[in-house]
């Protein structure tokens, strides 16, 4: 460790008010982070909703002598550790998703999220949660890249959660853990009580006692490659209420899926049923998915929460990406992959290799070489389930 960085922590941190903060920031290479015990660590994670769901993996294996908080800007993501255990939420007091220049500061608060610097380094933070940080005791930062490896790992680190338990967690402790068996969640995956009763009074608007409600998310925050086209969405509403007259279909609104016009009767967007009530993204999604009788969505945020909390059927439609190498396994998932994905070769790199002799670690997959699967698919894989 450099000699500035143990001076640093002997001393601990001086916050004069309005004053800028240095901090020891720790990214994920070289193994330094591992080796830290009873620190404060203020875990700061500019990255998509789905990797918060991931990152609540890995926080389970983490040196248990810390103590662990999380923070980006733009709250929406953060709310999902309200309930959580073993790390705490530090709000930035922004909403909106973004680096945090938009509240004049640099870009990250001025750490180079890329490089991974373990060093002593400044970090800019707005007066609010300055604040929070200082309340919290803060001493350490983690600032982590949390690299796409897209199979490119053997087994066990063939996620991307499992990569960074490898660079983050000491081998000592590492070896006490099964990681032949799926890993555990550690959020509470609920929102908080009242913020639920909200939530759960405008579902029960929705969807009238007896009626059964769908969730399609079909979008995401990234590639546009792997969006579920949106007629396919409308196809999807119209089937499974011929199937299912009790049937009411919800659709998770994203940044790059857009409203399925005029078919939006049969599946409003979040937007149309929760905009109103102005709770945070993270809050509804979970009261929805906990709602749904069942769930259909490509790899992104909304699925990815809706595998970590499993219990009820799931179809994950993957068009660009192959799915073991991102979520634990859920019991009561499909999953249909397109012809892109075979294409592409996906599943025949490493990991797709060596993880076929961790049973417990398998998918159910249906394969799609020569079409996109359809509306009537993930009906048949919902039926199956």
């Amino acid at each position: 460790m450099p000699e500035a960085m143990l001076g640093f922590l002997k001393r601990g941190p001086a916050v004069p008010p309005g004053a800028n903060v240095e901090f020891p920031v720790y990214g994920d290479d070289g193994g330094a982070f591992a080796a830290l015990k009873h620190r404060r660590v203020l875990i700061y994670w500019p990255h998509g909703f789905g990797d918060f769901v991931h990152l609540s993996y890995v926080v389970p294996l983490l040196e248990p002598s810390n103590t662990y908080f999380i923070t980006r800007y733009g709250d929406d993501f953060v709310h999902l550790y309200d309930e959580g255990e073993i790390v705490r939420p530090l709000l930035s007091g922004t909403r909106r998703i973004g680096d945090g220049s938009e509240l004049g500061i640099p870009p990250h608060g001025g750490l180079d999220v890329e490089r991974s610097p373990n060093r002593v380094e400044r970090f800019v933070l707005p007066e609010a949660l300055k604040r929070r940080v200082e309340a919290a005791g803060i001493d350490t930062v983690l600032a982590s890249h949390y690299r796409e490896m897209t199979g490119r790992t053997p087994y066990p680190w063939h996620t991307k959660a499992r990569y960074l338990v490898h660079k983050l967690v000491a081998p000592e402790r590492i070896a006490q853990f099964d990681l032949a068996r799926p890993l555990r969640s550690s959020l509470a995956l609920r929102a908080p009580a009242e913020v639920s009763a909200r939530i759960e009074a405008r579902l029960r608007a929705f969807v009238a006692p007896g009626e059964r409600l769908y969730v399609v998310s079909s979008g995401g925050h990234t590639q546009l490659d792997k969006i579920w086209p949106e007629e396919q969405v409308a196809a999807f509403a119209r089937e499974v209420r011929s199937r299912d007259p009790r049937a009411r279909v919800l659709t998770v609104d994203e940044r790059t899926s857009a409203a399925i016009g005029r078919e939006r009767d049969l599946a409003p967007t979040t937007t149309d049923l929760f905009a109103d009530l102005d709770e945070a993204f993270a809050h509804v999604l979970l009261c929805i998915a906990r709602a749904a009788h069942a769930y259909v969505g490509v790899p992104a945020g909304p699925l990815h929460t809706a595998l970590a909390i499993g219990e009820r059927p799931i179809v994950g439609i993957w068009l660009a990406h192959w799915p073991e190498y991102y979520d634990e396994p859920a019991p009561s998932a499909i999953h249909l992959v397109g012809p892109n994905v075979y294409r592409a070769k996906l599943d025949q790199r490493i990991a797709a290799y060596t993880k076929k002799q961790a049973s417990a670690l398998r998918y159910r997959i249906v394969a799609f070489r020569e079409r996109m699967p359809l509306a009537s698919d993930v009906l048949d894989a919902l039926a199956s389930l």
